[in-house]
């Protein structure tokens, strides 16, 4: 699975030297299989990122890796040349390092799809966008395959029966008021739900279609599932956005050049683009004067490659403005083979390049729990043999190799288990994060967390189950055990005979002993998460408040005897410990009871 994954792996030691890599990596990096030794942090960029590394146990960005001009990248010998943009997942292992790397320049496209008439396109090619067709009533008069699967469709046939006002029908509303007017809305988001219920945010261009008589009697739009960017973006932002993407569709600036740079033709948002005030003004321009070198490697790399997807670049527009674009751009050759014209679809990523910056400088306060490298990986027949599996899997159930893994029945480490598991999955189909007691091959116990997916023949009969195990043992017993010393110091607290409770640093009960509720007459629950002040008011002004702030906020401990607030002919002998986040208070009855006198 290591040599097979489409996945670029890279294995690091302690100190950041290449001990082990894959055959996705090389072909991504470009170095050769005999190398050794490399250094990680000779990247500039991962070095810069390592104590954040080190500190939270993984990184992620994306990164461009520019082959003729690559120096101190880890990489020293090279078998490419030209510019690739990776994405990076570098996480701390027991052994060192784990670098995760994926090509992501290359974007799905077809170039047979095009119409020889078209001179416009989307930047999204179809694969993401949902492209619709509906009445001014929301009905679904036609779709491709990306809208039917972002609303969860099983097909385009069902999505055509579907009405898209439902899914959010004020917004919808509000839309088709905007489109009468303007005729065209741009970069329109939205939360919709769909018809299983899922909540989705969507990012759309739409656009009004009228008949000769001014009435709107079509709406055409496309559609962008963003709702796990809008999700990370809030996770990030919380209420206040500070960062988001500027650009869809509609933002694309379409022209067509020649290989000196000369435009040819353009259209209205490559004009706006570049600073221009109409096309006109563009059409009379230089794109190669906006990066000259860019473009001459650009250029190079045409005549070999024909296309280049996801380009990017920072360019100077004639006034001045520096702006970040991204690109798609065809090469058009003779029927010599000479390149004669350069298609190309740019768009402004300035924002979003420069919030993507600010927030890789931020921390991150989110991140994913499974990694593939600590997750075991199989396919089993219903029964448990195990068809196929990795490395990672062997490694967590005991076998020196997946081989040896082959030759066993995972049944058998939980016989009960296993078929309550594969019951759920007939009817379910998939199971996340369940969680299971287990018995390695050696007889060892773990305990597992996995994602379960049935795999299911014509006939709706379950033929396979595909599994995405991670050993989760050590953080179980951990848990076990804090549960059980969290018991533990809280029989111990209530068996005494003295008040006692904490407070945090807002003045709310976090706990309180069986003793400390008694002298109040209440139940210890029905005070935590109290405010003191507001459950006990008497308590304000007395020497009970003041050596309370004392404790907290001089971070000194008070002694002092004070009577009780309850029953006045008790004392106490009151202890306050400052804390972290908040104070302890102890108190001990000292009240002197009258012996009953002898007769």
């Amino acid at each position: 699975m290591f040599d097979k994954s489409p996945i670029g792996i890279l294995l690091y030691d302690k100190e950041g030297k290449l001990v082990d890599v894959n055959q996705s990596a090389l072909e991504i990096t470009g170095i050769s299989e005999e190398t050794s030794g490399i250094d990680l942090f000779e990247n500039h960029t991962i070095a810069q990122k390592r104590e954040k590394l080190v500190k939270e146990g993984s990184i992620k960005f994306q990164a461009p890796l520019d082959f003729e001009n690559i120096k101190n990248t880890g990489f020293s010998t090279l078998t490419k040349s030209g510019t690739i943009f990776i994405d990076w997942n570098i996480s701390v292992i027991d052994a060192g390092f784990l670098v995760q790397i994926q090509d992501v320049t290359k974007v799905k496209k077809s170039e047979e799809s095009l119409k020889e008439s078209e001179k416009y396109r989307r930047w999204f090619d179809e694969d993401l966008t949902g492209d619709f067709i509906a009445t001014p009533e929301g009905k679904v008069i036609e779709c491709n395959s990306a809208f039917a699967e972002i609303y969860g469709f099983n097909n385009c046939k069902d999505a055509v029966q579907a009405d898209i006002s439902k899914f959010n029908s004020d917004d919808w509303k509000n839309l088709i008021k905007r489109l009468k007017t303007e005729h065209k809305v741009q970069g329109h988001q939205s939360t919709h739900k769909r018809p299983d219920g899922k909540e989705i945010h969507i990012v759309a261009n739409v656009v009004a279609i009228f008949n000769d008589f001014g009435e709107l009697v079509q709406v055409k739009g496309y559609v962008f599932d963003d709702t796990e960017r809008k999700e990370a973006e809030d996770a990030l932002m919380g209420s206040e956005e500070k960062y988001r993407r500027l650009f869809d569709e509609d933002l694309t600036g379409d022209f067509i050049a020649t290989p000196e740079g000369k435009i040819l033709e353009c259209n209205p948002a490559f004009a706006e683009i570049y600073g221009f005030q109409g096309c006109g003004k563009a059409v009379r321009s230089e794109i190669s004067q906006f990066n000259p070198a860019g473009w001459a490697t650009l250029i190079d790399h045409l005549r070999d490659e024909r296309k280049i997807q996801g380009y990017q670049r920072w360019h100077v527009r004639p006034d001045g403005k520096e702006i970040h674009v991204v690109a798609n751009v065809v090469g058009i050759f003779n029927d010599s083979g000479a390149l004669v014209q350069v298609k190309g679809y740019v768009f402004d990523d300035t924002e979003r390049k420069e919030a993507e910056d600010a927030l890789m400088g931020s921390e991150e306060k989110y991140r994913r729990l499974f990694d593939e490298d600590l997750t075991g990986d199989f396919i089993a027949t219903p029964k448990g043999e195990i068809i196929e599996c990795n490395p990672a899997f062997a490694e967590i159930y005991g076998f020196d190799d997946c081989k040896k893994a082959l030759q066993w029945n995972i049944s058998k480490s939980n016989p009960f288990d296993w078929p309550y598991m594969v019951t759920r999955l007939k009817s379910e189909g998939k199971i996340k994060g369940y969680q299971s007691w287990q018995r390695r091959s050696d007889g060892l116990r773990i305990h597992v967390v996995a994602n379960v997916v049935g795999i299911f023949n014509d006939s709706g009969e379950i033929v396979q189950v595909k599994g995405y195990v991670f050993d989760d043992t050590e953080r179980k017993k951990t848990e076990q055990e804090l549960i059980h010393s969290k018991s533990q110091i809280t029989e111990i607290l209530d068996s005494i005979k003295d008040g006692f409770v904490a407070l945090n640093h807002y003045w709310n009960f976090i706990y309180v002993n069986q003793r400390a509720a008694q002298y109040v007459g209440v139940e210890p629950d029905e005070l935590v998460g109290q405010n003191l002040w507001e459950r006990f008011p008497e308590l304000v002004g007395t020497n009970y408040e003041t050596a309370f702030r004392r404790a907290r906020d001089e971070q000194e401990i008070q002694y002092f005897k004070a009577q009780c607030i309850r029953m006045n002919d008790h004392g106490f002998d009151v202890s306050v410990y400052p804390l972290n986040e908040g104070i302890s208070v102890y108190w001990r009855d000292i009240t002197q009871h009258k012996k009953p006198e002898k007769n």
